[in-house]
């Protein structure tokens, strides 16, 4: 009884601040854009710090805290954090057992596990509310002309870029926690889904352990499904009783063979085709998602966009869960031999 008390009063307690942040505060929005946004005056040794590789690892230091927190106390009947991560963990190993299974799934398992926690933690950072008003406000140039950022200390130089001060009146004398009139938003964090050069990198991962695990399967035989020429060498020499070919059953067995070479030129496409699939696909609905959040908390009180937030929590899990399920299949087909799959 004393747990659903604590439960309502959680609920009321997060509606009520809801409710009063949507009438009390409103925030300026940042800008849509595709690429991921440079952090003003952070680059290490030269190298240019975007939000998305900030919340990156930020989620890496996420997870490592959940799996410390989570194992330092192991018990034999576990409880609390150890006994959801052993749920979730036993879970998907068993899922990936009954896909690839009991040889190649301990092989599997930490690479699409990984996969897995980090695409998930990475989809559901950037929905916490409000979370896309903090950041630094530059200068906006009209003209088109690159910005010329100019950081802390130095805000009165046009292109000043600064952290976001609280409640500045704008022109329709609308409360606002955000920019002045004519800057715009550089948020700090940013889901790293919503950044190409982050959604490759797994996909490049994704497929290299493909051919990696192929190999360790099949050995030098596993390429064979890519390039192929055996069939056409076949023609020119004996059949299968031993005896010479006819013209014309060379012929028909070259032929065989050269559409052989070429579905395995497909193949090949199709290897490179994953890259660009698996990147694109967790792109496109992670990126809209966050845009379609941010149309509607521009057009509504914060209460009403739950549902949005919700259905993104949503596709969040699902889209982790595609890249997860898809990298355990490609990986056991890879292990599969070519005779085996024709005469399956």
């Amino acid at each position: 009884m004393r747990t659903r008390y604590k439960v309502i009063l959680a609920v009321i307690v997060t509606v009520s601040l809801l409710v009063a942040g949507s009438l009390f505060l409103r925030f300026q929005l940042p800008p849509v854009v595709v690429p991921a946004e440079p952090l003003p005056g952070v680059a290490p040794f030269g190298f240019q710090v975007t939000n998305a590789l900030l919340t990156a690892l930020l989620v890496n230091v996420i997870l490592v805290l959940l799996a410390f927190l989570g194992t330092r106390r192991m018990q034999l009947v576990p409880s609390g954090l150890q006994n959801f991560l052993e749920w979730i963990v036993e879970s998907l190993y068993n899922l990936t057992e009954t896909v690839a299974g009991k040889r190649w799934a301990p092989r599997f398992f930490a690479i699409v596990a990984t996969i897995f926690f980090y695409v998930l933690i990475s989809n559901w950072f950037a929905l916490m509310p409000g979370l896309a008003a903090v950041g630094f406000c530059e200068t906006h140039e009209p003209t088109g002309h690159a910005r010329q950022p100019v950081y802390l200390g130095q805000p009165g130089n046009a292109g000043a870029s600064r952290l976001a001060s609280p409640l500045l009146e704008d022109e329709a004398a609308h409360s606002y926690l955000g920019c002045h009139s004519g800057e715009v938003l550089i948020p700090i964090f940013r889901s790293p889904s919503t950044d190409l050069s982050n959604n490759v990198t797994l996909a490049l991962i994704s497929v290299v352990m493909t051919q990696v695990f192929g190999v360790m399967a099949l050995g030098g035989s596993y390429f064979s499904k890519f390039i192929n020429i055996k069939g056409m060498i076949q023609a020119f020499g004996p059949d299968e009783q031993g005896q010479r070919r006819g013209c014309a059953g060379m012929a028909g067995t070259f032929a065989f063979g050269a559409i052989q070479f070429f579905v395995g030129i497909l193949e090949m496409i199709s290897e490179l085709a994953k890259i660009i699939s698996f990147s694109f696909r967790l792109f496109g609905n992670i990126f809209a998602g966050e845009v379609m959040l941010l149309v509607i908390a521009s057009l509504v009180p914060l209460l009403l966009t739950l549902p949005f937030l919700g259905l993104e929590v949503f596709v969040g899990l699902i889209q982790a869960f595609i890249f997860y399920i898809l990298t355990v299949a490609f990986f056991a087909m890879a292990t599969v031999s070519h005779g085996q799959q024709e005469e399956h």
